[in-house]
């Protein structure tokens, strides 16, 4: 199957071009990370993420990654990719970015199976959660988790999310929202 043209990495001065600009945006490094903005050749793993964990189609899968990866150059905080230090292969997502219908900015993440339970996650998501902290100055965010998900709801705790009740009455009972507030020195 061939892929769609909107997915071939740009040649040529565009190339180039799209070099220049992820050079401008942040690249964060943790102890065994590195979290840096999206490329194509990131593209699927995203969609194979997609597709295991929500059944997402590769249109669907391609949508989400252009939106979130839209979200630097709209609001000035996006998708970051995950890979390991030395590794430039992509392991997983972390979002600091909107929804279409988002009141706030969404603190979110997806890894593949094979780089799950190993602690990344929360690694990953607490290096975004303080740099959210420090390009926001609102001083919180949320994370949306469903009731059901466990893992991300205990995650959430761990990087000192606090359930919001307010927020959470107007998604019903199924929707557990977490709000992330920056704690003063």
């Amino acid at each position: 199957m061939t892929p769609a043209r909107c997915t071939q990495p740009p040649s040529g001065k565009a190339a180039m071009a799209a070099a220049q600009y992820r050079a401008a945006l942040p690249v964060i490094q943790t102890r065994r990370l590195v979290l840096r903005v999206p490329t194509l050749e990131d593209l699927p793993v995203w969609t194979s993420i997609c597709k295991d964990s929500f059944g997402d189609t590769a249109q669907a899968a391609w949508t989400e990654f252009s939106y979130y990866t839209a979200g630097w150059l709209l609001h000035g905080h996006g998708l970051f990719t995950v890979t390991l230090k030395g590794d430039d292969r992509a392991i997983g997502f972390v979002v600091l970015g909107l929804e279409w219908d988002d009141h706030e900015p969404e603190l979110g993440y997806m890894f593949g199976a094979e780089h799950r339970m190993q602690g990344y996650a929360t690694e990953a998501c607490a290096a975004v959660r303080d740099f959210g902290f420090d390009l926001l100055g609102s001083g919180q965010f949320v994370s949306y988790v469903s009731q059901s998900n466990t893992r991300s709801n205990a995650l959430a705790q761990r990087l000192g999310a606090a359930r919001d009740a307010d927020a959470e009455s107007a998604f019903g009972p199924t929707q557990h929202v977490w709000r992330y507030r920056e704690v003063q020195a």
